[in-house]
Protein backbone atom coordinates (compact mmCIF):
# COMPACT_ATOMS: atom_id res chain seq x y z
CA UNK A 1 0.00 0.00 0.00
CA UNK A 2 1.08 3.68 -0.57
CA UNK A 3 -0.46 7.01 1.09
CA UNK A 4 -0.97 10.22 -0.71
CA UNK A 5 -1.52 13.52 0.22
CA UNK A 6 -4.71 14.88 -1.73
CA UNK A 7 -6.32 17.89 -0.92
CA UNK A 8 -4.67 18.01 2.72
CA UNK A 9 -5.94 15.06 3.33
CA UNK A 10 -3.95 11.42 3.86
CA UNK A 11 -5.48 8.78 1.68
CA UNK A 12 -4.12 5.30 2.10
CA UNK A 13 -4.53 3.50 -1.62
CA UNK A 14 -3.46 -0.11 -3.54
CA UNK A 15 -2.45 0.40 -6.99
CA UNK A 16 -2.94 -3.47 -8.62
CA UNK A 17 -1.74 -4.88 -11.95
CA UNK A 18 -0.11 -3.09 -14.53
CA UNK A 19 -2.71 -3.10 -17.47
CA UNK A 20 -3.93 -0.80 -19.86
CA UNK A 21 -7.16 0.22 -18.01
CA UNK A 22 -7.87 1.25 -14.26
CA UNK A 23 -10.64 0.01 -12.63
CA UNK A 24 -11.25 1.94 -9.52
CA UNK A 25 -13.26 0.45 -6.56
CA UNK A 26 -14.87 2.52 -4.03
CA UNK A 27 -15.80 1.52 -0.58
CA UNK A 28 -18.82 1.25 1.35
CA UNK A 29 -19.24 3.25 4.50
CA UNK A 30 -17.84 0.79 7.24
CA UNK A 31 -15.09 -0.69 4.02
CA UNK A 32 -11.22 -1.01 4.10
CA UNK A 33 -9.36 -1.66 0.92
CA UNK A 34 -8.55 -5.34 1.95
CA UNK A 35 -12.55 -6.07 1.79
CA UNK A 36 -11.96 -5.70 -2.46
CA UNK A 37 -9.26 -8.53 -2.26
CA UNK A 38 -10.91 -11.16 -3.78
CA UNK A 39 -12.86 -8.92 -6.66
CA UNK A 40 -9.26 -7.16 -7.07
CA UNK A 41 -7.05 -10.30 -7.73
CA UNK A 42 -9.87 -11.46 -10.38
CA UNK A 43 -9.74 -8.09 -12.58
CA UNK A 44 -6.09 -7.85 -12.07
CA UNK A 45 -6.55 -11.51 -13.45
CA UNK A 46 -8.44 -10.64 -16.67
CA UNK A 47 -5.68 -7.89 -16.99
CA UNK A 48 -6.88 -4.65 -15.39
CA UNK A 49 -4.36 -2.11 -13.15
CA UNK A 50 -7.35 -1.92 -10.04
CA UNK A 51 -6.87 0.99 -7.33
CA UNK A 52 -8.35 0.66 -3.86
CA UNK A 53 -8.18 3.52 -1.14
CA UNK A 54 -10.20 4.44 2.11
CA UNK A 55 -12.05 7.46 1.77
CA UNK A 56 -10.96 10.46 3.92
CA UNK A 57 -12.69 8.96 7.22
CA UNK A 58 -12.18 5.59 6.28
CA UNK A 59 -10.28 3.13 8.66
CA UNK A 60 -6.23 3.60 6.66
CA UNK A 61 -7.05 7.21 5.79
CA UNK A 62 -7.01 10.50 7.82
CA UNK A 63 -10.40 11.69 9.54
CA UNK A 64 -10.11 15.21 9.46
CA UNK A 65 -13.01 16.46 11.70
CA UNK A 66 -14.92 18.67 9.55
CA UNK A 67 -17.93 17.44 7.92
CA UNK A 68 -17.55 14.84 4.53
CA UNK A 69 -19.66 15.31 1.55
CA UNK A 70 -20.00 13.07 -1.63
CA UNK A 71 -18.86 16.14 -3.83
CA UNK A 72 -15.76 16.20 -1.44
CA UNK A 73 -15.17 12.43 -1.81
CA UNK A 74 -15.51 12.90 -5.46
CA UNK A 75 -12.63 15.92 -5.56
CA UNK A 76 -10.74 13.39 -3.56
CA UNK A 77 -10.53 10.90 -6.15
CA UNK A 78 -9.72 12.72 -9.07
CA UNK A 79 -6.68 14.80 -7.48
CA UNK A 80 -5.67 11.12 -6.74
CA UNK A 81 -6.53 10.11 -10.24
CA UNK A 82 -4.45 12.95 -11.29
CA UNK A 83 -1.48 12.62 -8.94
CA UNK A 84 -1.04 8.82 -10.04
CA UNK A 85 -1.43 9.80 -13.88
CA UNK A 86 -4.63 8.44 -14.39
CA UNK A 87 -6.49 10.20 -16.94
CA UNK A 88 -10.03 8.02 -17.54
CA UNK A 89 -10.85 5.00 -15.24
CA UNK A 90 -13.81 2.62 -14.80
CA UNK A 91 -15.50 3.77 -11.31
CA UNK A 92 -16.99 0.77 -8.92
CA UNK A 93 -18.74 1.66 -5.64
CA UNK A 94 -20.42 -0.63 -3.59
CA UNK A 95 -22.90 1.08 -1.40
CA UNK A 96 -21.63 4.48 -0.14
CA UNK A 97 -19.08 3.65 -2.65
CA UNK A 98 -21.43 3.33 -4.94
CA UNK A 99 -22.77 6.79 -4.27
CA UNK A 100 -19.43 8.68 -4.43
CA UNK A 101 -18.77 6.83 -7.99
CA UNK A 102 -22.34 8.54 -9.06
CA UNK A 103 -21.07 11.99 -7.92
CA UNK A 104 -17.76 11.69 -9.09
CA UNK A 105 -19.66 10.39 -12.89
CA UNK A 106 -21.60 13.14 -13.01
CA UNK A 107 -19.10 15.75 -11.95
CA UNK A 108 -15.97 14.60 -13.55
CA UNK A 109 -17.71 12.92 -16.98
CA UNK A 110 -14.30 13.72 -18.98
CA UNK A 111 -12.31 11.62 -16.16
CA UNK A 112 -15.33 8.44 -16.30
CA UNK A 113 -15.01 5.18 -18.90
CA UNK A 114 -17.91 3.68 -16.96
CA UNK A 115 -19.68 3.86 -13.84
CA UNK A 116 -20.88 0.74 -11.64
CA UNK A 117 -23.12 0.82 -8.42
CA UNK A 118 -23.33 -2.11 -6.38
CA UNK A 119 -26.03 -1.94 -4.02
CA UNK A 120 -26.37 1.95 -4.32
CA UNK A 121 -28.83 4.87 -3.73
CA UNK A 122 -29.76 8.14 -5.21
CA UNK A 123 -32.42 9.13 -2.32
CA UNK A 124 -33.51 7.23 0.83
CA UNK A 125 -36.99 5.98 2.43
CA UNK A 126 -38.57 6.99 6.10
CA UNK A 127 -36.73 3.05 6.79
CA UNK A 128 -33.01 3.42 5.23
CA UNK A 129 -32.83 7.32 7.02
CA UNK A 130 -33.82 5.03 10.45
CA UNK A 131 -31.25 2.08 9.82
CA UNK A 132 -28.46 4.90 9.05
CA UNK A 133 -29.51 7.18 11.94
CA UNK A 134 -29.86 4.06 14.50
CA UNK A 135 -26.28 2.84 13.19
CA UNK A 136 -24.57 6.70 13.77
CA UNK A 137 -26.20 6.66 17.68
CA UNK A 138 -24.68 3.22 18.12
CA UNK A 139 -21.42 4.08 16.51
CA UNK A 140 -20.97 6.85 19.04
CA UNK A 141 -22.42 4.74 21.44
CA UNK A 142 -20.96 1.08 22.46
CA UNK A 143 -18.56 -0.04 19.55
CA UNK A 144 -20.05 -3.86 20.28
CA UNK A 145 -23.84 -2.43 20.15
CA UNK A 146 -22.24 -0.88 16.83
CA UNK A 147 -20.96 -3.64 15.33
CA UNK A 148 -24.36 -5.58 16.15
CA UNK A 149 -26.56 -3.13 15.47
CA UNK A 150 -25.59 -3.54 11.45
CA UNK A 151 -25.03 -6.88 11.00
CA UNK A 152 -28.48 -7.67 10.00
CA UNK A 153 -28.69 -5.42 8.01
CA UNK A 154 -25.72 -6.35 5.74
CA UNK A 155 -26.01 -10.05 5.39
CA UNK A 156 -28.34 -12.32 4.12
CA UNK A 157 -29.76 -15.13 6.63
CA UNK A 158 -27.60 -17.94 5.08
CA UNK A 159 -24.20 -15.70 5.39
CA UNK A 160 -25.00 -15.06 9.23
CA UNK A 161 -25.60 -18.99 10.09
CA UNK A 162 -22.37 -20.17 8.23
CA UNK A 163 -20.17 -17.59 9.56
CA UNK A 164 -20.90 -16.90 12.91
CA UNK A 165 -17.44 -17.64 14.68
CA UNK A 166 -15.83 -14.90 11.84
CA UNK A 167 -17.95 -12.83 12.86
CA UNK A 168 -17.40 -12.99 15.80
CA UNK A 169 -13.93 -11.67 15.48
CA UNK A 170 -14.92 -9.34 13.61
CA UNK A 171 -16.66 -7.88 16.19
CA UNK A 172 -13.75 -7.79 18.63
CA UNK A 173 -11.83 -6.06 15.83
CA UNK A 174 -14.30 -3.38 16.01
CA UNK A 175 -14.70 -3.22 19.28
CA UNK A 176 -10.60 -3.18 19.51
CA UNK A 177 -10.56 0.53 17.31
CA UNK A 178 -10.14 3.89 18.48
CA UNK A 179 -12.74 6.36 19.22
CA UNK A 180 -11.62 7.87 16.63
CA UNK A 181 -12.84 5.99 13.61
CA UNK A 182 -16.56 5.85 15.17
CA UNK A 183 -16.40 9.69 15.03
CA UNK A 184 -15.22 9.50 11.55
CA UNK A 185 -18.05 7.03 10.70
CA UNK A 186 -20.88 9.63 12.34
CA UNK A 187 -19.30 12.22 10.27
CA UNK A 188 -19.91 9.82 7.16
CA UNK A 189 -23.29 8.71 7.83
CA UNK A 190 -24.20 12.76 8.18
CA UNK A 191 -22.68 12.62 4.83
CA UNK A 192 -25.34 10.09 3.33
CA UNK A 193 -27.97 11.17 4.96
CA UNK A 194 -27.82 14.64 2.77
CA UNK A 195 -27.82 12.48 -0.54
CA UNK A 196 -29.81 14.02 -3.65
CA UNK A 197 -28.86 12.21 -6.56
CA UNK A 198 -31.81 11.21 -8.14
CA UNK A 199 -32.37 14.37 -10.19
CA UNK A 200 -29.25 14.44 -11.81
CA UNK A 201 -29.22 10.80 -13.08
CA UNK A 202 -29.79 12.13 -16.17
CA UNK A 203 -26.70 14.36 -16.53
CA UNK A 204 -24.54 10.95 -16.20
CA UNK A 205 -23.76 10.07 -20.02
CA UNK A 206 -20.90 6.86 -19.46
CA UNK A 207 -22.21 3.58 -19.72
CA UNK A 208 -23.72 2.50 -16.21
CA UNK A 209 -24.21 -0.84 -14.86
CA UNK A 210 -26.72 -1.02 -11.97
CA UNK A 211 -25.92 -4.47 -9.90
CA UNK A 212 -27.76 -5.46 -6.98
CA UNK A 213 -27.95 -7.86 -4.29
CA UNK A 214 -31.28 -9.69 -4.23
CA UNK A 215 -31.88 -9.91 -0.79
CA UNK A 216 -30.36 -6.80 0.27
CA UNK A 217 -33.05 -5.39 2.46
CA UNK A 218 -30.66 -2.68 3.17
CA UNK A 219 -30.48 -0.78 -0.34
CA UNK A 220 -32.17 -3.25 -2.63
CA UNK A 221 -33.73 -3.66 -6.25
CA UNK A 222 -36.53 -0.75 -5.57
CA UNK A 223 -33.60 1.89 -5.13
CA UNK A 224 -31.06 0.50 -8.00
CA UNK A 225 -34.75 0.10 -10.52
CA UNK A 226 -34.54 4.08 -9.49
CA UNK A 227 -30.85 4.16 -10.97
CA UNK A 228 -31.54 2.14 -13.62
CA UNK A 229 -34.43 4.66 -14.88
CA UNK A 230 -32.56 7.66 -13.90
CA UNK A 231 -29.43 6.51 -16.31
CA UNK A 232 -29.50 6.82 -19.85
CA UNK A 233 -28.84 3.20 -21.35
CA UNK A 234 -27.73 1.97 -17.74
CA UNK A 235 -27.79 -2.14 -17.68
CA UNK A 236 -29.39 -3.54 -14.47
CA UNK A 237 -28.00 -7.07 -12.77
CA UNK A 238 -29.25 -9.16 -9.88
CA UNK A 239 -27.28 -10.96 -7.73
CA UNK A 240 -29.55 -13.70 -6.00
CA UNK A 241 -29.53 -14.49 -2.17
CA UNK A 242 -27.11 -12.34 -1.10
CA UNK A 243 -27.38 -9.68 1.58
CA UNK A 244 -26.33 -6.05 1.41
CA UNK A 245 -22.74 -6.51 1.63
CA UNK A 246 -22.68 -8.83 -1.57
CA UNK A 247 -18.74 -7.74 -2.15
CA UNK A 248 -17.95 -9.60 1.23
CA UNK A 249 -20.66 -12.70 0.21
CA UNK A 250 -20.45 -12.98 -3.10
CA UNK A 251 -17.05 -11.90 -4.57
CA UNK A 252 -16.84 -14.02 -7.24
CA UNK A 253 -20.36 -13.23 -8.59
CA UNK A 254 -19.30 -9.80 -8.16
CA UNK A 255 -16.25 -10.17 -10.06
CA UNK A 256 -18.21 -12.39 -12.76
CA UNK A 257 -20.74 -9.23 -13.63
CA UNK A 258 -18.29 -7.01 -13.64
CA UNK A 259 -15.99 -8.19 -16.09
CA UNK A 260 -19.45 -9.20 -18.26
CA UNK A 261 -19.42 -5.35 -17.99
CA UNK A 262 -16.16 -4.15 -18.53
CA UNK A 263 -14.87 -6.40 -21.21
CA UNK A 264 -17.07 -5.28 -24.36
CA UNK A 265 -15.62 -1.81 -23.28
CA UNK A 266 -12.37 -2.45 -23.67
CA UNK A 267 -10.30 -0.66 -25.98
CA UNK A 268 -8.28 -2.23 -28.54
CA UNK A 269 -5.38 -2.22 -26.38
CA UNK A 270 -5.27 -5.32 -23.78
Amino acid sequence: MARADINGVGLEYQLSGTGPETVVLLNGIAMSISHWKPVADRLVGAGYRVLAHDLRGQLLSDKPPEPYSFEEHARDLSALLAQLGVDKAHIVGTSYGAEVALTFARDFPAACLSVVSIDGVTEFDAVLGAAVESWKAAALSDPRVFYRTILPWNYSAGYLAANRDALARREDAIASLPRQWFEAFARLCDAFLAIDLTKDLGRISCPCLVLVAGSDILKGPPYARVIERGVPGSRYVEIPGSGHAVVVERPDAVAYSLLGFLDPLRGPAR
